[in-house]
């Protein structure tokens, strides 16, 4: 099995990414450690995303075989999930915003980026492979980029947040 996961206390960057993984690994399961920011919690009671989230506890961890992580690389910060860090043979890909830091693991795969908003990678990967994405897509990332760049006003923003976001509205995302 294939587990897209993020960091526990999910906000709108972690989610944003999750939302635009799942494009890349359509066939991966979504769970979603611990709660989410309360902000996240209404938006999903409102708008359901178009996959399901399993609860952690429904996961075996011992089907895992890919261990995807969006915006965190912390085993620490990742729920139950981190006993898959003991697994021999997990493969593991990484897509983040934050800097590197020592892992118990290796990752197979890491696309690590100096970007505001871990959601600007997965946009700019969707977007070189010519995956199409809804305008409901669209808004849920241009909100994770929004969100985790303090409305593309933070020091940490670059131009690459700027062009995701228009690449969103240009999709169709809707800041309303």
């Amino acid at each position: 099995m294939h587990l897209i996961t993020t960091h526990e206390n999910a906000d709108f960057d972690a989610l944003a990414s999750v939302v635009g993984i799942k494009k890349l690994y359509p066939n991966a399961l979504v769970s979603l450690p611990g709660s989410q920011e309360k902000e996240v919690r209404e938006f999903l009671s409102i708008f359901p995303l178009p996959f399901e989230i399993k609860n952690p506890r429904d996961i075996d961890l011992n089907e895992v075989e890919l261990l995807i992580l969006v915006d965190c690389r912390s085993p620490s910060r990742i729920g139950l999930f981190k006993e898959l860090f003991r697994k021999k043979g997990l493969r593991l890909h990484i897509y983040d915003h934050h800097p590197k830091r020592e892992m118990d693991i290796t990752p197979e795969k890491e696309v690590i980026e100096e970007v505001g908003a871990a959601t600007t990678i997965i946009v700019e990967l969707l977007r070189k492979r010519h995956i199409p994405i809804t305008p409901f897509e669209a808004t849920i990332m241009a909100i994770g980029i929004y969100e985790e760049t303090g409305s593309l006003r933070y020091p940490s923003t670059t131009y690459r947040d700027l062009e995701a976001a228009a690449y969103l509205l240009r999709r169709g995302a809707n800041l309303n």
